[in-house]
């Protein structure tokens, strides 16, 4: 239904290749990370997700061996943007001398959903070791015998050669769900399910636990198994549903050194490319896929409990050029600087063929009318993103890519609130992915501390919003009500997650304070606010007055879709009909483009109105 924002200060701080966003306050309920590291002594692994490989002696099996050296991070072979983190065993084929590897997370974990996608190995089949590919989470061994706080949830261990006597020596998936144990002699009180089939490649492993029952394990969408209870091999009918907070594990390991017959060196490899814990709520594959390719656009390569983010630029360039409307076909990929057309040809695009520029959020690209980067200009943003022949075959002759620097505006994902009444988060559809807030109840409220109005004067207050009800409203103040700030009307836009911009300005004296949301009349999701120095604003607001007034719409003539060569999300558009002024149809922007299959076979003007601008172009309906 409703959505949230996530109350994110946004200053993007270009450091060399990588970005970092610091959160304080007010904990999050996404941990993600892409396994983006230097190596396996690279110190973020530890500070940032508190990662430990583990290296000495250690289990299982007792007394075993396990090597840092057996975790690595490496690129990707089927996308070299992407980075991998491998864990091996190896076998020493003459002295039979094995080494483990295992990774693991502090134990701030509970309730919710935990995803990772991993690349299972059949390399043991052949060797017939007892190599077992594990996925999982688990509390402290301390609490092994206590079934009032024993948690563990072993998302998948597959062994390519099973020594545990499903199906001896072929291929085995388990997924296993403890109440507690005994380690010596070995007594469990668990639950489990098996796949008896060969499982190697990519899968995108889930577990869920938001009802206090049950556990549902996936494999790529597919449950698999959904356990409660203990079944009777030792005990039957005790609870497995998670008890106390549990740490994030993937370990590659030989049980009890079980190895088949050769003498050959060998190793295991079993990889994973990311991995996803989103509190208190269950997900689904498309929503988590959603999410993960989400943050891999926006460059997120990690974020935390904490409210950390972390993103690293791209090797490839922070911004795009496309020889087409659709962002396909040929491409060159801009890393910040300067270019002219001249040296854009260079690069594989000739002059004139330039049809449209994607750019990653936190960059800018701009548009100059000369060779000397100067004079007038256009400013393409991430949310800006459009198609820019005119600029291009029209006026513009060289462009500067670049980080953002526009210190006076500031957004606040909704979500990052530092208190709240009555507030849910939810996924959401909008661009960027990530949470909104929402299922908002008159008289509920969010709270966010300490944002800076660094001079005193005007500031336009954005908010993104949607909505499926009319009459909405909400209204922000500050220092807890003691500053009204007064109330926007939220437009009914036809859905819960069909996305506009509202706005209202407002005059504050310079300082810090806490910012407050306030639903005065129920029926609004937020996904971000921005809070802008009116300056800033007004040069925003001629930028879009650029973009209205330059508006081109195709193909042209069209049968069935006609698009719009800039966004125009909650623009109002009217058709109206050129021969007798009759205005056929109107509607508010959901997205790029609009569906005119409907009409008859004719001339149309279109009416564009979005803040106040209006401009009208002519089509012709075939």
């Amino acid at each position: 239904m409703k959505k949230y924002t996530i109350a994110l200060i946004q200053s993007k701080l270009l450091l060399l290749t990588f970005i970092f966003v610091g959160l304080s306050g007010h904990a999050q309920v996404i941990m993600f990370d892409d396994f983006n590291y230097s190596g396996n002594n690279d110190p973020q692994l530890a500070s940032f997700n508190k990662w430990q490989i583990v290296n000495g002696v250690s289990g299982p099996p007792e007394g075993a061996t396990y090597s840092r050296n057996n975790v690595a991070f490496i690129t990707d072979p089927n996308d070299s943007a992407n980075k991998l983190m491998t864990l091996k065993t190896t076998v020493n084929g003459q002295t039979k001398a094995v080494t483990h590897a295992r990774i693991e997370s502090s134990y701030e974990y509970f309730e919710g959903t935990y995803a990772s996608r991993v690349y299972l190995s059949d390399e043991s089949f052949a060797s017939k070791d007892a190599n077992i590919q594990t996925f999982f989470t688990i509390v402290s061994s301390s609490l092994a015998q206590d079934g009032s706080k024993y948690s563990e949830m072993d998302i998948i261990e597959y062994m390519a050669a099973d020594k545990w006597g499903v199906s001896p020596d072929n291929r085995v998936g388990y997924t296993t769900s403890y109440h507690k144990y005994i380690a010596d002699p070995w007594k469990p009180w668990k639950t489990y399910s098996t796949q008896q089939k060969s499982l190697a490649g990519w899968h995108t492993f889930i577990a869920t636990c938001t009802d206090g029952v049950n556990i549902k394990y996936y494999m790529d969408n597919t449950l698999i198994a959904t356990h409660s209870v203990t079944d009777n091999e030792t005990q039957a009918g005790l609870s497995v549903y998670p008890r106390s907070n549990m740490q994030v594990a993937f370990a590659n390991w030989i049980w009890n050194n079980v190895l088949g017959t050769s003498n050959t060196n060998r190793e295991n490899t079993f990889m994973t490319d990311w991995v996803l814990y989103y509190k208190n709520t269950a997900l689904d594959l498309p929503q988590i896929n959603t999410l993960v390719a989400n943050y891999k656009a926006q460059g997120l390569k990690r974020r935390n409990l904490a409210g950390q983010t972390f993103y690293e630029t791209p090797q490839n360039g922070v911004a795009t050029a496309y020889k087409d409307r659709s962002y396909g076909g040929q491409a060159v990929s801009l890393p910040i600087g300067n270019y002219t057309l001249s040296q854009l040809q260079a690069k594989g695009i000739l002059d004139n063929d330039i049809s449209s520029l994607k750019v990653q959020n936190g960059y800018e690209v701009v548009l100059y009318a000369n060779d000397n980067f100067s004079g007038s200009s256009v400013i393409i943003t991430t949310d800006d993103t459009c198609l820019v022949d005119n600029n291009f075959n029209d006026t513009a002759t060289s462009l500067r890519v670049r980080a953002v620097t526009n210190s006076s505006s500031l957004l606040i994902e909704a979500e990052s609130y530092a208190s709240m009444s009555g507030i849910q988060t939810e996924a959401t559809t909008d661009a960027g992915g990530g949470l909104n807030v929402g299922y908002a109840d008159t008289g509920d409220w969010l709270s966010y501390n300490t944002i800076n109005f660094p001079t005193s004067g005007s500031y336009l207050i954005e908010y993104r919003v949607a909505s499926g009800v009319t009459g909405a409203i909400i209204s922000s103040d500050l220092s807890a009500g003691t500053i009204q700030l007064g109330a926007v009307t939220i437009p009914n836009t036809g859905g819960w997650q069909n996305w506009q911009t509202v706005s209202q300005t407002v005059n504050v004296n310079a300082g810090t304070y806490n910012f407050g949301i306030y639903i005065q009349n129920t029926g609004v999701n937020i996904n971000w606010f921005r809070i802008t120095k009116s300056a800033s604003a007004l040069a925003a607001k001629s930028a879009l007055t650029d973009k209205i007034e330059s508006l081109m719409v195709y193909p042209n003539p069209t049968e069935n879709e006609l698009f719009f060569s800039a966004e125009i999300s909650g623009a109002n558009i009217s058709i109206i009909n050129s021969q007798d002024g009759a205005t056929v149809s109107s509607q508010k922007a959901s997205s790029n483009s609009i569906d005119v299959a409907g009409l008859k076979s004719g001339i149309y003007l279109i009416l564009v109105e979005k803040d106040g601008i209006k401009t009208v172009r002519r089509f012709v309906k075939k």
